[in-house]
């Protein structure tokens, strides 16, 4: 008797100590500051595993992408728009009314306007020719009181607005933690088409505030380009006149050329010690503002 009383309350235990670990996110967020495009040098990869074909496309990559007709109001993705300056966030909890048990947690961005939802029901993620969307298909489960978010099915994006891509095979895993006012966010971008190993991406902190406005983001559709519909700016890998692909200019680091191409040797931090030994360009870019 008394071993089935101790598993009884050992049972109990476990059980309250997993329903207390899960924390409630919802509630309006402000961002931190945060910057999401690395060094500031456009075409600067340095850090990222990109693959030699990740290298070759940021390499040939236009700033006059953006302004082809095809990209007018294209939104960014959910995970990009978490990083940027415009990343003001809304979380709130979708609850089934008969058993008040949570289903899915939704969540509203500013930049674009994006929305996710991340469903909390155990639901598996749709085969892999499934549409693709813009924040893709996510689910999350409890790991003590971290949220981990696996997301799929992304409609392929940039991870830096200076050529940088993920392609839509793209899975991104986000470690959602609350601590105290603060929430904060850990995602790793797994992409076996432009990454050669996992890419950290970022660890991006929010801060509650009950009284922030979340404004709208309406996009209207007006023709404002210079480039001429059916031309598809870009450069031939090697000819790119971006500063972050300049053999002669670098950053106020004094960042060496050969590291801002990126790849996996570039996230390790005993490449610092190579780094030391290559050439610094004279030419600096002072950042801009």
């Amino acid at each position: 008797m008394r071993w089935r009383i101790a598993i009884f309350v050992v049972g109990s235990l476990m059980l309250a100590q997993s329903a207390h670990a899960q924390v409630d996110l919802s509630g309006m967020w402000a961002p931190m500051p945060r910057n999401q495009d690395g060094s500031g040098l456009t075409g600067d990869a340095a850090g990222v595993p990109l693959s030699p074909a990740a290298q070759w496309r940021a390499q040939s990559w236009s700033p006059e992408d953006f302004d082809v007709a095809e990209w007018v109001c294209r939104p960014h993705n959910f995970d990009y728009s978490l990083e940027g300056p415009l990343s003001r966030l809304r979380f709130w909890p979708v609850v089934e009314e008969a058993t008040q048990k949570l289903i899915a947690y939704e969540g509203h961005v500013e930049m674009m306007g994006q929305q996710s939802i991340i469903w909390m029901d155990g639901r598996p993620h749709p085969p892999e020719n499934t549409v693709h969307t813009w924040s893709g298909f996510s689910t999350g489960e409890w790991e003590g009181d971290v949220l981990v978010v696996t997301t799929t099915h992304l409609k392929e994006s940039y991870i830096r607005r200076g050529g940088l891509m993920r392609s839509d095979r793209a899975t991104i895993r986000t470690r959602w933690r609350l601590i105290g006012d603060y929430l904060q966010a850990t995602s790793v971008m797994y992409d076996p088409v432009y990454f050669t190993e996992p890419y950290v991406r970022s660890t991006m902190t929010w801060r509650r505030d009950p009284a922030m406005t979340l404004p709208p983001y309406p996009c209207e559709e007006a023709t404002e380009t210079a480039v001429e519909r059916g031309r598809t700016p870009h450069f031939l890998p090697g000819t790119s006149p971006l500063p972050g692909l300049n053999p002669n200019i670098t950053d106020t680091f004094g960042t060496p050329y050969e590291p801002r191409l990126g790849g996996a040797a570039t996230t390790s931090p005993d490449y610092i010690k190579k780094m030391k030994t290559l050439p610094k360009p004279k030419e600096v870019q002072q950042p801009e503002g």
